[in-house]
């Protein structure tokens, strides 16, 4: 399909370890918008000999996780750019940026493990995108092939291999950018979350060493200097109750921006001297912040930042045409109905958790189910039920393990977190665990057969104790959806019938 290119600013993209590259950002106005802070306040010019100008906007989104449609009609991709096109066309530049978790979402994403979303993506004119723990999702080769398909680099400069110390750069992670536009030059370093190996599955991440934010920007920083950079901006896969204070531990290394992402949060504020912005998810939202600076001296004379929603955008064309493409291959392969519900089942609410773990005790011989609530990613809405409704509450590549360990043992696994995991087979009752197969108490000595998914057997969501409970569990094989999609067909649901009143029975 044709891909576009938006932009006709001509810039160039140079990365750590990969050959000059050409690239074409986006579109761009300075932002009237009451409220916005200036850093440092623009003094008034002077009416003679004023310097040379120029305009430089980064947009900003985090967590987009594969929302080219949109959670909500009309804040998908293809809005998102028209509102950028309209808003922003008074910049000399814009650099758009995103701070990871690009793919793993509804099926239109996920089915086709990210590669719609990075065409996508390509198509908006993203100068670069953080490596966020959701890249990992899909194993390694599959990170590979979507980073090779990328026109922008994903950036990782605290990612390092355990057995040399280096950034993993033969799977396409560079630990910094430095984009050459309109006589600055730009440098992006990306950092990824610290806690990656316990928010993706483990497995693939476990030759890997996730460093210090701190001991990596006093690393790179001096070099991307050295490098010829004028501004410094660093896109993060980072909450910002981390972020914010990592901006003031690293205010003398005069970075200008710092971008968040991890957790879905709407943040802006300057810090340390540096514009920290992060931008909401789900395309719903953006962060921006423009510079004026002067030239040749590359001074910040003010900053106008925040963060907007993306409402009121005329969907641009060529993202329209590329979004709509992928819903017909989603359709052609995944719209199959499979049931009917009269109520809405809330994402991560008990109805869903009674569906996911209740289904797979009915398909598979064991006590005990456990999942974890983060694994439940979206709603299923009231009416038609289709394969594409629980690929996006399940969108992760997760198989069945069977799981051997004592009463005893189990009780500390559903106490690990401090609150009630989702569990089929069990409830809790009076101060006490009860197992429904035989309506009695957890014994502590008896042995208990437990199913989870992979992705927890390896210390996702940091339950490393299940393993070293049972270090040879049976690996079933059994995809985590297949289940729920299976009884859901079983149960022949029309609207007449709908399936509300079998997930209620599930419950009990």
């Amino acid at each position: 399909m044709k891909r576009l290119l938006l932009f006709g600013l001509l810039v160039t993209l140079h990365t750590a370890c990969l050959p000059e590259a050409q690239l074409l950002p986006t579109v761009t106005p300075k932002p009237e918008i009451e409220g916005v802070t200036a850093i440092p306040e623009a003094e008034a010019p002077p009416e003679v000999g004023a310097p040379e100008t120029v305009t430089l906007t980064i947009l900003y989104t985090n967590d987009e996780h594969g929302w080219m449609l949109g959670e909500e009609t009309g804040q998908g991709a293809a809005e998102l750019t028209g509102l950028w096109a309209t808003e922003y066309a008074d910049s000399d530049v814009v650099l758009i940026l995103s701070g990871g978790d690009n793919w793993t979402g509804p099926a239109i994403s996920t089915w086709f493990e990210g590669e719609s979303m990075v065409e996508v993506m390509n198509a908006m004119g993203y100068a670069a995108s953080v490596v966020g723990n959701h890249e990992f999702d899909f194993n390694l080769d599959v990170m590979k092939t979507r980073f090779a398909e990328a026109d922008f680099p994903y950036l990782g400069a605290n990612i390092r291999n355990k057995s040399d110390g280096a950034v993993p750069t033969d799977l396409g992670i560079q630990p910094y950018a430095i984009v050459e536009v309109a006589g600055l030059n730009v440098g992006l370093i990306g950092l990824a979350n610290f806690d990656t190996p316990s928010v993706t599955n483990p497995v693939y991440v476990s030759g890997f060493d996730f460093l210090d934010y701190d001991l990596v920007l006093r690393e790179y920083v001096p070099e991307v200097r050295t490098a010829g950079a004028d501004l410094i901006l660093v896109p993060s896969h980072i909450c910002t109750w981390e972020l914010v204070p990592l901006a003031r531990d690293v205010a003398d290394l005069g970075i200008n921006f710092f971008g968040g992402g991890h957790c879905n949060e709407e943040f802006s504020q300057v810090v340390g001297g540096a514009v920290v912005v992060s931008g909401g998810s789900s395309f719903q939202e953006y962060g921006y912040v423009t510079y004026e600076i002067a030239l040749p001296s590359q001074e910040i004379l003010a900053a106008t930042f925040g963060v907007e929603d993306n409402v009121g955008g005329t969907a641009h064309p060529q993202v329209a045409e590329i979004v709509a493409y992928w819903q017909s291959k989603t359709d052609e392969e995944l719209n199959q109905t499979i049931g009917y519900l009269e109520r809405e089942i809330p994402q991560r609410s008990d109805e869903m958790a009674a569906l996911i773990a209740e289904s797979w005790l009915l398909a598979y011989p064991a006590d005990v189910a456990l999942t974890n609530w983060g694994g439940m990613r979206d709603r299923i809405p009231a009416g038609e039920v289709a394969i594409t409704d629980i690929i996006s509450v399940m969108p992760f590549s997760n198989v069945l393990v069977d799981v051997e360990l004592t009463g005893a043992e189990l009780k500390q696994v559903l106490a690990f977190g401090g609150s009630l995991p989702p569990v089929g087979g069990i409830h809790y009752h009076l101060g006490e665990w009860i197992v429904g197969k035989t309506g009695e108490p957890l014994g502590d000595t008896t042995t208990y057969s437990l199913l989870t998914t992979d992705f927890l057997y390896a210390g996702g969501s940091d339950y490393t104790m299940l393993a070293e409970f049972d270090p040879d569990a049976y690996n079933t094989s059994i995809s985590w959806r297949q289940p729920v999609i299976d009884w859901i067909l079983a149960q022949e649901s029309t609207a007449e019938i709908p399936l509300d009143g079998a997930i209620l029975e599930l419950m009990d």
